[in-house]
């Protein structure tokens, strides 16, 4: 419980009502409760601004609007309301939800990545770090939300500012002293971090996704760099690691590097540059070059983009302070991520479950099994419904140029047809007869298995981790590694 003034910090009260208590504050009306805030939010889909008399109805006596030509027709309906004005009820939401919940990243390390493939790996890598350095870490990201081995919640990248400081909080009072994130490019465009005092930033890369939302490249870009416009702005002293081998990657550097303590990483580029590697089916190798010494890492994460998700990790941790002994030892000791190149023994064959579902994700994956394969490539996968359509015949593309055979199915479908999507995917695709189409994911997995030869290897793609299929307004359950193992059994 706040009182209203508390929340405040450059919006106008233009109506003071009766109670100046705020027991709570929602963007939404169906979660909004006697004497709460409502925040009349403009979205992609509907406008706050519409349900700020539902939201009084069910409780609400405090208002924050962007729209004055509403306040005299609240007042007049609702004279003991309060009525806010804000030039951005985004910013104004952010802010409030910070100083609701006491302002926790005051008090903890908050480490946020960003980029559009491994943010979750990085995230990962980054905990395991912290945790073998004696820290209690928390997570925010794609797979769940947890402090140590307690999960809080189910995952999703970003949650909504209220959610977000919510949880900075719960993670707090649960002990956790560093909080690593993911922050979708979605995130930074709302403002759901706004306010957030971050220690340090990682970005990882950028290739295509999200356009259905961002519309262009440059769009997508610029939603990525105002993470790094809010970092700065909110702690002078922050720290970044930035992947220069990226172009985007560059372009954030040369905009940050005088407002931000900032490392560099990559192949060709950077302050932490990867000079040679090894790879294999069980261990991956490589050497990496930082200010005149060559260091020798060695980890169970397998995969050539796993380099660069260290590196990442790594070179952040550099600038946090960490000593390079113990950074080379931790390597070695670093765990595989759930559905992140996650192998499964099959009879003379391996299955791997792997996230990647844009074009670059997918060609990275399938450039590691080909650097390792013994006989052929066998990959499995579709493309969400509802979502960018420009990225299946690119997805389709890459598919066929570095896998012998290809099967077509269904990935969260959600509103679309599996056959319309399947078909933009076989737009990418000029050599049909590598082509396999089978709508059902579970069959389609059964498939590839049952024809796997000795030393093929069969790439599940598009899921990883996730444990459901979205048809329609249904979430059924569906899980790739259970249904592989389920099949392996069969055999």
């Amino acid at each position: 419980m706040k009182k209203l003034q508390d929340l405040i910090t450059d919006e106008k009260i233009i109506h003071q009502g009766k109670s100046q208590i705020v027991k709570g504050i929602s963007n939404n009306t169906e979660k909004v409760d006697k004497d709460y805030a409502f925040f009349a939010i403009k979205g992609t889909k509907f406008d706050g601004h519409n349900f700020v008399e539902e939201a009084i109805k069910k409780g609400a006596t405090t208002v924050f609007i962007q729209q004055p030509e509403l306040a005299e027709k609240i007042k007049k309906s609702f004279p003991d309301v309060n009525i806010v004005f804000s030039e951005n009820t985004r910013k104004s939401l952010a802010i409030a939800a910070n100083k609701f919940y006491d302002e926790p990243s005051k008090s903890i390390k908050i480490l946020g990545i960003t980029g559009t493939n491994g943010k979750t790996t990085v995230s990962n890598l980054l905990a395991q770090y912290y945790e073998m350095a004696g820290y209690k870490v928390g997570v925010i990201g794609t797979i769940n939300y947890r402090v140590a081995d307690e999960v809080i919640s189910s995952g999703h990248t970003t949650p909504d500012p209220i959610e977000w400081f919510k949880t900075l909080k719960t993670m707090k009072d649960k002990g956790a002293n560093v909080v690593v994130a993911e922050v979708s490019s979605h995130a930074a465009d709302q403002l759901r971090v706004y306010s957030t005092i971050f220690r340090g930033g990682v970005f990882t890369n950028l290739t295509q996704d999200h356009l259905d939302y961002h519309k262009t490249m440059e769009n997508y870009f610029l939603a990525k760099r105002e993470f790094f416009n809010q970092i700065q702005l909110f702690n002078p002293n922050a720290i970044a690691s930035i992947n220069l081998d990226d172009p985007y990657g560059k372009r954030i550097y040369q905009d940050f590097k005088d407002k931000i303590d900032t490392i560099t990483y990559g192949l060709e580029n950077g302050d932490f540059r990867i000079k040679d590697y090894k790879l294999s089916l069980f261990q991956t190798e490589f050497t990496a070059y930082y200010q005149g010494k060559d260091l020798t890492f060695k980890t169970n994460l397998r995969g050539f983009f796993n380099i660069l998700n260290i590196a990442s990790a790594v070179s952040l941790l550099i600038k946090d302070n960490f000593e390079l002994d113990f950074l080379v030892e931790a390597t070695q000791k670093l765990k595989p991520i759930k559905g992140r190149f996650e192998v499964v023994e099959g009879k003379n064959f391996i299955c791997v479950v792997d996230y990647a579902h844009t074009p670059d994700a997918l060609e990275n994956i399938l450039k590691s099994l080909n650097a390792i394969k013994q006989n052929r490539i066998i990959t499995v996968f579709g493309a969400g419904g509802n979502r960018d359509k420009t990225k299946r015949p690119l997805m389709g593309n890459v598919a066929e140029r570095l896998s012998d055979i290809v099967i077509l199915t269904s990935d969260n479908p959600r509103d679309e047809e599996p056959m319309d999507i399947i078909n933009d995917i076989l737009e990418g695709i000029t050599d049909k007869s590598k082509v396999i189409i089978e709508e059902d994911r579970r069959k389609a997995i059964e498939k590839a298995v049952k024809i796997a030869k000795d030393n093929d290897i069969v790439l599940v793609a598009g899921k990883g981790h996730e444990t459901y299929q979205i048809v329609k307004d249904k979430v059924l359950h569906f899980d790739d590694r259970e249904v592989i193992e389920e099949i392996l059994k069969e055999l």
